[in-house]
């Protein structure tokens, strides 16, 4: 399970100002940012591929979360007006941890959760991910563009070693959108 540091707190920081019906956290370790969107939100559905968190979410936090053990949204089929996620974002070579890794090049699992996600999001919905410096940043900007998808860096925290971003995405055209993410790669 990933235990709540910098980039969570800056995740919930970034979302104070989003309001609606429905959100979506796309792997929630410790359920930290789930709680917070209950605060703005009427239901707040958790997703997460390590039974473990979910079992832990279930006995630490408040009950009015959905719990679901899936890959990003694979079990989820209903809309939502914010999904949320701290992916795991590293680069790996040898090394590897499911909970900070993302990829060779950090940005697999955020492209893999982007792809997913596209299809729950409502219209005027928003995608908020976090984004490591130390991750191939160009190749996902650039699979955004592809996309047609609109991003715009919301908040941004510098740490001794890297810079961490929080990518706000947007669909235009869903219908547009939703083809192409399934196209590219």
């Amino acid at each position: 399970m990933y235990n709540p540091n910098v980039d969570s707190f800056l995740l919930i920081d970034s979302i104070r100002e989003y309001y609606g019906k429905s959100a979506l956290e796309i792997g929630t370790g410790s359920g930290i940012v789930s709680e917070s969107l209950l605060k703005n939100f009427k239901n707040v559905v958790s997703t997460d591929i390590d039974i473990d968190c979910l079992l832990y979410c279930k006995k630490h936090n408040n009950p009015k979360i959905s719990l679901i053990c899936c890959d990003a949204t694979t079990a989820i089929s209903g809309k939502f007006d914010l999904i949320v996620s701290n992916p795991p974002y590293l680069p790996y070579d040898t090394f590897r941890d499911k909970t900070i890794h993302g990829g060779i090049t950090g940005i697999e699992k955020t492209i893999h959760f982007i792809r997913s996600a596209v299809s729950n999001l409502e219209k005027s919905g928003h995608i908020i991910l976090i984004v490591s410096s130390l991750s191939d940043i160009s190749k996902l900007d650039r699979f955004i563009y592809e996309n047609k998808i609109d991003m715009k860096i919301i908040n941004k925290k510098k740490i001794f070693y890297e810079t961490l971003y929080v990518y706000e995405l947007s669909i235009v055209n869903h219908r547009q959108a939703f083809n192409r993410v399934y196209s590219l790669f």
